[in-house]
C-alpha cells in the first residue's frame, strides 16, 4: 500500500493505491472543501467519507454531487444515530445510484456491497463516454494514467 498527496488549488488530500485499487479518505466536512473534491477527479476509483454528522440533507447532495463530479464510488459512512451511509455510483439510471442505502437502526452493524471498479475505468477511458451504464464524464475529466484501461 502507498500514499500519496495530490494538489489542486493547494488542497492535498492523500490518495491511497491498495494493490490496484486507487482510494481517497476524507473525514466529514472535508467533502464541503471544493478543492479536495477537484483534486481527486479521474484519481481515485472510490472516495470514502467518515462522519458523524446530523445533517443528512446537506450531505446528501455533496454526496450525490461528488459521485457525479468526481465520477467515481463514493461510500459514506455516518454514524447510525444520525443515518445515511451508503455506496453511491455515477450510473446513467437513477435507481442504480444506491448500491446500498441504510439510515437508523437500534444496534451499530454493517452490510456490503459491492463495486466493479473495472468496468469504470473502461468506461472512463474512452475517448468518447459510451452511451451505457455510467453518466457521462465531466467536462475537464481526465482519466489517471495509472488508472487508464487500454482497449483490447
Amino acid at each position: 500500500m502507498s500514499i500519496k498527496q495530490v494538489s489542486a488549488y493547494g488542497a492535498s488530500p492523500p490518495l491511497i493505491n491498495h494493490g490496484d485499487f486507487q482510494f481517497a479518505l476524507l473525514v466529514c466536512s472535508e467533502l464541503t472543501n471544493i478543492a479536495y473534491r477537484s483534486a481527486l477527479r479521474g484519481k481515485v476509483d472510490a472516495l470514502f467519507v467518515l462522519e458523524w454528522n446530523q445533517d443528512t440533507e446537506s450531505f446528501n447532495a455533496l454526496v450525490e454531487s461528488a459521485a457525479l463530479d468526481i465520477h467515481s464510488y463514493i461510500i459514506q459512512c455516518n454514524d447510525r444515530q444520525y443515518g445515511d451511509s451508503r455506496i453511491r455510483a455515477p450510473h446513467k439510471d437513477s435507481w442504480m445510484r444506491d448500491i446500498v442505502r441504510v439510515k437508523g437502526g437500534v444496534e451499530d452493524y454493517f452490510v456490503t456491497g459491492a463495486i466493479d471498479i473495472q468496468t469504470l475505468r473502461t468506461f472512463q477511458s474512452s475517448h468518447r463516454s459510451p452511451d451505457k451504464l455510467f453518466k457521462p464524464v465531466p467536462d475537464g475529466f481526465e482519466i489517471a494514467h495509472e488508472r487508464k484501461i487500454l482497449p483490447a
